[in-house]
């Protein structure tokens, strides 16, 4: 997904770097390569942003296909989401990470929520992306639910164009806002 959203096909890393987050006060050598202390918390690949989320993490700074990051806290059921806006022509989409965290828990509330924000930054669809390597019987549930709900299985295709559209790590879920 960073090669899609963040332009970065020779980066050489393996993780989304929306969700792959690493403390400055962790090992600095993450796949061999050198994080700079910048004050805060780093992503792997070193650019720290202005304002880091309210746990330390901090995000690279918007650009190319990415227009916003998100992080939402659903006090009710005690989940935190996190994701970007993406923008292609004219064309918004909001992505939302269900991971190992999120899944299991009452997505209900949060849910609500997230239809009224991609509302809100006049996005066209919600995509969900559930972490494939959370727990078997709440990535089933999870998918489940979504499909209850009126979400159905999807590709990033119209992003990535001829790369293709599926990953290792995440079953992609979109609706129509």
């Amino acid at each position: 997904m960073k090669t899609v959203f963040l332009v970065e096909r020779n980066s050489g890393h393996a993780s989304s770097l929306s969700m792959e987050v690493q403390n400055s006060n962790s090992n600095r050598h993450s796949q061999g390569v050198d994080i700079p202390r910048t004050g805060g918390t780093v992503v792997q690949h070193g650019l720290a942003t202005p304002s880091p989320s309210p746990d330390g993490r901090t995000y690279p700074e918007t650009g190319t296909a990415v227009k916003e990051y998100v992080e939402v806290f659903d006090y009710n059921g005690g989940a935190r989401f996190r994701g970007y806006v993406a923008e292609k022509e004219d064309e918004r989409s909001m992505f939302i990470f269900f991971d190992k965290e999120v899944l299991g828990k009452d997505l209900k509330p949060g849910l609500m929520a997230l239809l009224e924000l991609s509302d809100f930054f006049e996005c066209s669809r919600l995509m969900i992306c559930v972490d494939r390597f959370g727990s078997e019987d709440d990535v089933k549930e999870t998918t489940r639910d979504l499909g209850w709900v009126g979400f159905e299985l999807a590709t990033l295709a119209e992003y990535a164009g001829e790369r293709g559209g599926l990953s290792d790590s995440w079953l992609f879920f979109s609706m129509d806002v």
